[in-house]
């Protein structure tokens, strides 16, 4: 009889967040095209929004590549 390991195959929080993350930015890129300000609650900095959300969650996902 053979043991077989079982590896949890999920995908962890830090993934999760991260992939938001960067879908908000595209999301907010969009957005920005159709006249609608999402990020309004940043003030000037709210033209960069979609950079800045899209690096934080391209960071945190090639964090949780490396976690693996």
């Amino acid at each position: 009889m053979k043991r077989v390991k079982e590896e949890a195959g999920g995908t962890s929080f830090i993934n999760l967040v991260g992939g938001l993350l960067i879908a908000f930015a595209v999301i907010d890129f969009a957005m920005s095209f159709a006249g609608t300000n999402l990020t309004s609650f940043m003030g000037p900095v709210s033209r960069f929004s979609p950079i800045i959300f899209g690096l934080i969650g391209s960071a945190l996902l090639n964090v949780g590549k490396e976690g693996s």
